[in-house]
């Protein structure tokens, strides 16, 4: 049987402390690395999500749509009242 000192044991307990704090920054600096080379993740959209999305996308398009066509009824009016008025 091994007689331990209580040297050996205060040698030891360091030594697994510092095996365990070296552990735990490679791990924190790989999660850093991760972090900042990798793209994050793109989080799955909920179904609300898509339907608001898809509600706003359509308002703007009616939107555009609506200048548009406002505008050329605009630019017709101001045709006929130039040409016929005169």
């Amino acid at each position: 049987m091994v007689i331990k000192t209580m040297d050996d044991i205060d040698r030891e307990k360091k030594k697994e402390s510092r095996e365990k704090m070296k552990k735990e920054i490679s791990e924190d600096i790989t999660d850093v690395i991760d972090n900042v080379f990798n793209k994050k993740k793109k989080q799955k959209m909920s179904i609300l999500g898509i339907i608001t999305r898809g509600l706003l996308f359509l308002f703007l398009g009616l939107i555009i749509i609506d200048l548009v066509l406002g505008s050329i009824w605009l630019l017709k009016e101001l045709i006929k009242s130039l040409f016929l008025n005169g």
